[in-house]
């Protein structure tokens, strides 16, 4: 089976000034609390992801975001855990936020258009897959492809 290529993806460097951060994907109606359990790290609300780092805070986390047109394998890898889940985006900018701070937690943030998709209309529905490895730091995958 021929290898599926990401559409668009992002990767940068993260601050956390909580154990957690926040993906305001459009307009969400309120911030997702983080989950409590160690299964899960994603929580999802109406276009709001709250994804649970295992670092503690103020350490970095690599954080890469990548979007594809179709569902794809995992990534290879050795990670710690793997999770898969849903949600939706608005046509409005994304945001990338550690916990309830306004400041972006990136140095570079990524596109505020991250998941919005040219010639569809939103809302904009997402299949979604976190990869989570601990290397040299903490290192959180995203992918994203359409419901």
């Amino acid at each position: 089976m021929a290898e599926i290529r990401p559409v668009d993806e992002y990767s940068g460097m993260a601050t956390l000034n909580h154990a957690f951060y926040v993906i305001g994907m459009g307009e969400p109606d309120g911030i997702a609390l983080p989950s409590m359990s160690s299964r899960t790290r994603v929580t999802a609300t109406d276009s709001c992801l709250t994804i649970t780092a295992g670092s503690t805070e103020w350490e970095p986390v690599k954080i890469s975001f990548l979007v594809y047109d179709q569902e794809p394998e995992p990534l290879p890898g050795e990670w710690t855990h793997i999770e898969a889940f849903t949600c939706t985006a608005t046509d409005a900018p994304a945001s990338f936020t550690t916990g309830t701070d306004p400041d972006d937690m990136f140095q570079e943030p990524p596109p505020e258009h991250l998941f919005n998709r040219p010639g569809l209309e939103p809302p904009y529905r997402w299949k979604g897959r976190l990869l989570v490895a601990a290397y040299e730091v903490e290192e959180h995958v995203l992918q994203f492809w359409p419901a």
